[in-house]
């Protein structure tokens, strides 16, 4: 029996001898390597037993030496099987439509699950996700992946603050956030409005304090600015032990000239690479780790190209198949070499320098004045030396210690 179950992959036969001696044909078998089992005498001159179908042809060789006459009878294994379940085309053709039938409905979208959303912005989610395709009974192949999604649903919608997408087998979770805007009114401590910086003062618009400058004053960095005391600090200091004055929450914008020097250098020879237009998309199934051309087998004779791979995996059941589907788009890059002037390269590190600076000062600020302090061309490049006038407001918040 172990013989048996061991050699049922590789097929074996079931055999019979009739001559005299029986016996001795199994015996010089097993002196020519062929492995038999279950011999079983019938009579003086019959026996039967079982080979495997490898050994066979020795078979046939042994049978040319001997006098005895070979009777093949039932043929079992998994070769067998698979010869009779092939000229069983009905059957066969049945089973092949019930795995592409399953296959196919395998890699269809079955379930969308959201959590986490009131249903107003459940519905607006849902209506977001049938644009892009995600609906019961699309085909997972035409989906974008779940970070693809995901990065389109906070974008257009701007009541989440996160969302997460994941795909498990043909159903899709997804599990938000939704911004809540809370209106506390804030508790402000007491406090002066300081100079954040040194500058020379334009403008004052005070809504709560006490002003200690005016317009063209030149103040330092942490000049008190907007008082929290109002009235005379001086008269205020002479009543401090007979009554504690009471500070205010200092609110109010200063508007004042504030420079910077900015230093840059830009070469006047620029070497980038851009993309042509040009592109060819190459089609494959990926079996575990090998890649299996399906279309477009020529390679584009591009010089510089950029790739883009995007892969799709195949589902039977719940259970993710270790073969994908896999499409490359192949761009063609070109390398430009731009020759610029003195005066081009100049032009060009002016907007660089004054986009660096923007990213540096507050939103609100404005760029009034600009001075080329020093220009020079060394090694190919030009670099400058700017000075800036911006008109920004300086104040920032500097709380007091009641109990001091």
């Amino acid at each position: 029996m172990f013989l048996e179950k061991k050699s049922w992959l590789k097929g074996y036969v079931s055999i019979k001898v009739i001559g005299e001696y029986p016996e001795k044909f199994f015996e010089l078998c097993a002196k020519n390597g062929i492995q038999s089992w279950d011999i079983n005498k019938i009579n003086r001159t019959t026996c039967t037993g079982i080979v495997n179908v490898k050994d066979i042809p020795k078979l046939r060789k042994v049978k040319r030496k001997t006098i005895h006459k070979v009777y093949f009878r039932d043929k079992n294994g998994f070769p067998f099987f698979m010869k009779h379940t092939l000229y069983q085309k009905p059957l066969l053709i049945g089973f092949m439509i019930a795995v592409c039938f399953i296959f196919f409905l395998s890699n269809m979208v079955w379930r969308i699950d959201i959590n986490g959303l009131d249903n107003e912005l459940d519905k607006k989610v849902m209506e977001h996700l049938t644009e892009y395709g995600v609906t019961k009974g699309s085909l997972q192949w035409n989906i974008a992946s779940p970070a693809e999604i995901q990065k389109k649903l906070l974008e257009d919608i701007p009541e989440l603050l996160w969302i997460g997408v994941t795909k498990r087998g043909s159903n899709f979770h997804l599990e938000g956030v939704e911004k809540t805007l809370v209106e506390k009114p804030e508790e402000e401590e007491p406090g002066h409005l300081v100079a954040a910086k040194e500058g020379v003062i334009v403008d004052l618009y005070v809504e709560n304090g006490q002003p200690l400058v005016k317009p063209n004053d030149v103040v330092n960095k942490n000049d008190i600015l907007i008082s929290a005391y109002l009235g005379d600090q001086k008269e205020e200091d002479k009543k401090e032990e007979e009554q504690a004055p009471k500070p205010l929450v200092a609110k109010g914008e200063v508007i004042a000239k504030v420079w910077y020097r900015s230093e840059i250098e830009l070469s006047i020879d620029d070497k980038y690479e851009v993309l042509t237009g040009e592109s060819e998309k190459k089609h494959y199934l990926k079996v575990i780790d090998w890649l299996i051309p399906v279309w477009n087998f020529r390679y584009p004779d591009y010089k510089n190209s950029q790739m883009e791979v995007n892969e799709r995996s195949f589902y039977f059941l719940k259970w993710k198949l270790p073969i994908s589907y896999v499409e490359q788009t192949i761009f063609e890059k070109e390398q430009i070499e731009e020759k610029r002037s003195e005066d081009e390269a100049k032009k060009l590190a002016l907007q660089q320098a004054k986009r660096r600076l923007k990213k540096s000062i507050p939103i609100d600020a404005e760029i009034i004045d600009e001075k080329i302090l020093h220009e020079r061309v060394e090694h190919g490049k030009v670099k400058l030396t700017i000075y800036y006038t911006v008109l920004e407001d300086i104040v920032k918040r500097q709380t007091i210690n009641q109990g001091d």
